[in-house]
């Protein structure tokens, strides 16, 4: 026995020799880096060498998760390192497309996204360059800080009212809410996006993409792909049948209804941009993204995100002195021809919508509950809650901890982003938010009176926007569609980002 352990040192070493050898040898073209200037790939090489090697030397196989995950960070700070903005494309890509998996080793029943690594990727390369020091803070950055912080005051009262697991899992989701607002950080103060030309390709991928998720979620709707996951059960009654509504890769029809929200108000706005010297294909192109996008968004039967595009539409109208009935005109007609397809396809469930979801809502006075599909009588049990304790108003019960607590003795799900703000982080994390709010539309108002065309236009999108986010706010918490909120802050970023650094009389048009 002694001797097969000796032998299988032997080749472990051997094995680490070799990986040393493998990730350390450079071409003979190629001078190996100083540690100055560019050195910071050949240090993750070196670091993902060593890595290698300890695992396969010291570690033993049921440890090696850690180790590939290790491994997978470096190896993706090394392509970060290689093409940074191919890198913000596939983080795009991943946020967007790529459903999360569940791995056996973590027990099957955590989600793990690829988008996350990703993330840690980024935080990872930009600590080894050391450029985390040299970032600048912007008036938006420091609100998302501030909000942040008043978030994680309530991380402790999770821990203690709701017990350890409950307490992790409000830790790990405010790791996730982090995200957007880093992200927002990082894009601000990058030269990724810093000219018009590099703006509006982002765009048109995100728009792309975005079509690729929104496909996903309509062909999901009538022929359901059989991709295990634990769906929310959101259904629409058929003749007595369940049909599930559309969720798409976000496994929630709400979620997936406000991204789709954001999709189709940023076609419709895109049409009315175009100049009238655009080529055919660049006039076909929206029409073709408004129509995926409305299809989605009705299937996914989400009444808050149909306000969201409403309210949208109508303050981006107040930014425009010219063609406003135009533009009012284009978007009824467009949405209303697209519904109208969805008809001749599918009668029974456009009926259906306006008769049920829409329906329910004239019934709002004689029956609030009804008509707001049970929240209300949830409303009414958690504002009871916590007019007879006051003191939890001050720090909150925890972050994301109302659906599953039992404080109350009951499973409360408020489906308003207020309330839940209010009761989770209490009113400091509510007040910590709306100054949030009023400096990204403030930020946003003073970038959307500049004179270049096309900063003004995605300026006074994005405000409109972030008003339609507040109203959908009512009846959903956004902050459980953290995915989506990290390509709003993204987009966010990449507009302010080129509006301070494009002078006033770049106007193309």
């Amino acid at each position: 026995m002694g001797v097969f352990e000796h032998s299988l040192n032997f080749k472990k070493a051997r094995v680490f020799l070799d990986l040393v050898m493998i990730m350390t040898t450079v071409s003979p073209q190629t001078r190996i880096l100083s540690l100055t200037g560019h050195s910071y790939e050949s240090l993750l090489h070196l670091m993902i060498a060593l890595v290698s090697s300890f695992m396969v030397v010291f570690l033993p196989s049921p440890s090696l998760l850690f180790s590939f995950v290790l491994i997978g960070l470096l190896a993706l700070c090394v392509v970060w390192e290689k093409s940074a903005q191919g890198f913000l494309y596939l983080f795009c890509l991943s946020v967007l497309v790529v459903p999360p998996f569940y791995p056996s080793a973590l027990g099957g029943g955590l989600p793990v996204y690829l988008s996350n690594f990703l993330f840690l990727s980024l935080v990872l390369a930009l600590v080894v360059r050391q450029e985390i020091q040299r970032l600048k803070w912007d008036s938006i950055g420091e609100a998302g800080l501030l909000f942040l912080m008043a978030t994680a005051v309530s991380l402790p009262f999770a821990y203690w009212l709701s017990g350890p697991w409950l307490g992790l899992q409000s830790s790990l989701r405010f790791l996730l809410i982090v995200q957007p607002f880093f992200i927002y950080f990082w894009i601000r103060n990058t030269s990724l996006i810093r000219e018009e030309a590099h703006f509006s390709a982002f765009v048109q991928f995100l728009l792309a993409v975005g079509a690729l998720t929104a496909t996903y979620g309509i062909v999901d709707f009538y022929v359901p792909l059989s991709i295990p996951h634990p769906f929310a059960e959101q259904f629409i009654s058929l003749h007595g049948e369940k049909i599930r509504r559309a969720q798409g890769m976000f496994y929630e029809a709400s979620s997936f209804g406000n991204i789709c929200a954001f999709f189709l108000s940023l076609s419709l706005i895109n049409r009315h941009s175009l100049s009238k010297g655009a080529s055919m294909i660049s006039r076909a192109w929206p029409y073709l993204l408004i129509g995926i996008f409305s299809t989605a968004l009705f299937l996914s039967y989400s009444r808050g995100s149909w306000m969201n595009v409403l309210v949208t539409v109508g303050v981006f109208l107040m930014f425009q002195q010219k063609r406003r009935l135009r533009f009012a005109t284009r978007v009824i007609l467009l949405i209303g021809s697209f519904v109208f397809l969805i008809y001749l396809v599918s009668p029974e469930i456009v009926l259906n919508f306006f008769q049920w979801r829409l329906g329910t809502l004239l019934e709002l006075w004689s029956d609030p509950n009804f008509a707001t599909s049970g929240r209300w009588e949830t409303w009414m049990k958690l504002l009871g809650f916590f007019a007879d304790h006051p003191w939890f108003l001050l720090f909150g019960i925890g972050y994301k901890t109302l659906p599953h607590t039992n404080l109350f003795g009951t499973t409360l799900i408020p489906d308003n982003g207020f309330l839940s703000l209010a009761f989770e982080t209490g009113i400091l994390g509510l007040v910590a938010f709306l100054i949030l709010s009023l400096t990204v539309l403030r930020s946003l108002h003073k970038t959307s009176q500049q004179q270049n065309s096309t900063i003004r236009t995605y300026s006074a999108f994005l405000f409109a926007f972030w008003c339609g986010q507040m109203v959908q706010m009512l009846t959903g918490d956004i902050f459980t569609y953290w995915r989506n909120l990290v390509i709003y802050f993204l987009f966010m970023g990449a507009v302010q980002k080129v509006g301070r650094l494009s002078p006033s009389s770049l106007d193309k048009q």
